[in-house]
């Protein structure tokens, strides 16, 4: 397995920035892995209110919008791993804090704070370091590998969370998961950081998204726009799957199938995004668009856990054919550290904005539904996702 492995995916020699890389985000990924799909399940169960739970996570990303270019300008300066490094304190502090919320509810405020924190300091530094210490020709590769392998660190952190949700409650879980984020910082250091750095503009940063030129093109943005299905995705969908299981381990337990099943998926079309051309990536793109619409739709009809299970799956496993081409763009748009940092905030900053109002929609369709309804919320917000997941294909379909 190991060498079928290193033959058909990392052919290359795997640069130890990289290889710290991998370390490192197996670790963190295997700690959040345990409280990911709970999180909004606690903040749903502490609140009772779907439209509470959206708006808190739509200030979030509001703000991670406005914040994202001074998480680039903090990367420019002191460099991708240390800024990794400074963002692991906030995680933790925001895990503590969510675990304090039931004595404490107005410490939601504090939480979002700490989280735009992590996600401004973790992930322009994460996603330039990647690209910038990935082998051009192999980023698909390096990406379905570092998927798989986070997979294989993670496939055990829904049940283990769901095992310490059950027998302990949420404040155990946000302790563990925080004392294990912490070991993840480790790997980062083994080897020093080679970096030079330099200046790196806040309003450029808002030219390049409202005025795109170059490569900097209106079609990207839009087409990254779409990842704001995903903030659906992390909070209605475990909501809607703990109201029909009521049960947390079951829920850790086929979690962890999704996870495994996909892993595998994940290996095939990272390596066909490589090889593919432009217009084979246009179809594959357009085809996992159009199942992952359906399997949008159908997420409202599952009735059992074994519903859940397969329209998980479908769903995860047709994202899969969307996210490695587009992955595989993103991480290769630049020649150097200046380049794919630009690059990667004109993303985030994309994406953000797309999560923020897709998450202020649901939680205005939330409004709605608790005062008037007459309607699914469930079958109308999925759909919702589902045509939001459109966006997609302007990346190429849009000239």
């Amino acid at each position: 397995m190991s060498n079928f492995f290193l033959n058909h995916y990392l052919k290359h020699t795997l640069r130890h920035e990289i290889s710290e890389l991998y370390a490192s985000v197996a670790i963190k990924n295997f700690a959040f892995s345990m409280i990911t799909i709970f999180e909004p399940i606690y903040l749903y169960l502490l609140y009772d209110s779907l439209a509470i739970v959206f708006i808190y996570y739509a200030v979030a990303y509001t703000l991670y919008f406005f914040t994202a270019p001074i998480g680039a300008k903090a990367a420019a300066k002191y460099g991708f791993e240390h800024c990794i490094f400074y963002s692991i304190p906030f995680g933790i502090l925001y895990f503590l804090t969510l675990s304090q919320l039931t004595s404490f509810p107005w410490l939601a405020f504090v939480a979002i704070f700490f989280m735009v924190a992590y996600k401004t300091l973790f992930w322009p530094s994460y996603h330039t370091d990647f690209a910038h210490y990935g082998v051009s020709g192999y980023k698909g590769r390096e990406i379905s590998a570092m998927s798989f392998m986070l997979t294989i660190a993670t496939i055990l952190g829904p049940i283990i969370g769901g095992v310490i949700l059950v027998n302990f409650g949420f404040q155990v879980l946000f302790i563990v998961v925080s004392l294990i984020s912490l070991i993840s910082v480790i790997p980062l250091f083994t080897t020093r950081e080679q970096f030079e750095s330099h200046h790196f503009s806040y309003r450029g940063a808002f030219k390049r998204l409202l005025k795109p030129y170059g490569h900097y093109k209106r079609k990207d943005s839009v087409s990254y726009f779409g990842f704001g299905e995903e903030v659906i995705a992390a909070i209605g969908w475990p909501i809607f799957i703990f109201l029909i299981i009521e049960k947390f381990d079951l829920m850790g337990i086929l979690f962890s199938v999704v996870i495994f099943s996909i892993a595998i998926i994940s290996l095939y079309m990272g390596k066909l995004s490589d090889v593919l051309k432009k217009k084979d990536k246009k179809k594959l793109v357009t085809y996992g668009t159009m199942i992952y619409v359906v399997a949008w739709i159908l997420r409202p009809f599952s009735a059992n856990w074994l519903g859940v299970l397969l329209v998980d799956i479908m769903s995860k496993g047709s994202k899969t054919a969307i996210n490695y081409p587009l992955l595989t763009y993103i991480y290769s748009a630049g020649k150097n550290h200046k380049g794919f940092l630009k690059y990667n905030i004109f993303c985030e900053m994309s994406l953000s904005a797309g999560k923020a109002l897709a998450a202020w929609i649901v939680a205005f369709i939330a409004i709605i539904w608790n005062h008037y309804g007459g309607f699914d919320f469930w079958i109308v917000s999925f759909t919702f996702a589902g045509v939001w997941s459109l966006f997609y294909l302007f990346k190429f379909y849009k000239s």
